[in-house]
């Protein structure tokens, strides 16, 4: 089934995603939703600027690659219109109003991602019957990849002078996506999966060796007890993000398009 794509966002996420489309025929671009000018490679790329009332008219499927503030704001009208609504900025569902007005509302559909971590099918079916007591999740990035404005000066010099690993953070998923949005997503999405975010606690860790991203999920309950390890290459272009996170629409835009025979 061929699908109409349009994508919020215009940075590596979406540049990654359209590089990607090209070898899918069946999932069409028809352009991107941005507050800002395109960039000089999307516009030399001959990628359509869209306003958001063609998106609604001519979409299938909306893809989010904009962060967390474009999902409040586009998502209940996306979902409003009916239309299919394929979610990378998880961290959005933290805030209860906007986990309900997209994730419960209708008629439209909305998708989170897996993003960069995997697991989440096993654990949704492990806390279906309350199966999952606990989760912990521990995220190792490079220093440079968490820099963010809030910081004091001496909060960037230590983060950035830093030779040994140390803990940023330690929290709820929704401490930790407003704290930092762009790397902790997969907190919120393990709360999404076992159904519950205050069963989850996350941890963040600065690493100066580290060269791949590292995703150290432990969960627990009367289903068993669960351990995932994920290292996954960061985004060249925005470090903070994972590599695989274009690569995980694409997996789910080609479920959308193509259900018969993908897991569930």
């Amino acid at each position: 089934m061929a699908l109409n794509l349009a994508i919020v966002g215009d940075g590596a996420i979406a540049t990654d995603l359209r590089g990607y489309l090209t070898a899918h025929q069946q999932l069409r671009l028809l352009g991107l939703l941005s507050r800002h000018e395109l960039s000089a490679e999307t516009q030399q790329q001959g990628v359509p600027r869209l306003s958001f009332e063609q998106v609604l008219e001519s979409a299938d499927v909306v893809v989010e690659a904009a962060g967390v503030k474009a999902v409040a704001e586009y998502g209940p009208r996306i979902i409003d219109a009916g239309k299919d609504f394929l979610v990378t900025s998880i961290g959005a569902f933290a805030d209860s109003a906007t986990r309900r007005a997209v994730l419960e509302g209708g008629p439209g559909r909305a998708f989170p991602t897996t993003g960069a971590i995997g697991g989440l099918d096993l654990l949704s079916a492990a806390a279906a019957s309350g199966g999952i007591d606990w989760v912990q999740l521990e995220t190792r990035k490079q220093p440079a990849a968490l820099k963010q404005a809030w910081m004091s000066e001496q909060e960037l010099e230590d983060l950035l002078d830093a030779v040994e690993p140390s803990i940023i953070f330690s929290g709820s998923p929704a401490e930790a996506i407003t704290k930092f949005p762009a790397s902790l997503n997969v907190a919120v999405a393990l709360g999404l999966a076992v159904g519950d975010l205050a069963k989850v606690r996350v941890s963040l860790v600065a690493d100066p060796a580290a060269r791949l991203t590292e995703h150290l999920i432990t969960a627990s309950g009367g289903s068993g007890e669960y351990h995932f390890q994920i290292r996954n290459q960061p985004n060249p272009r925005q470090p903070s993000s994972s590599g695989l996170t274009a690569r995980s629409l694409l997996a789910g835009l080609l479920r959308l398009a193509e259900p018969a025979g993908k897991f569930i």
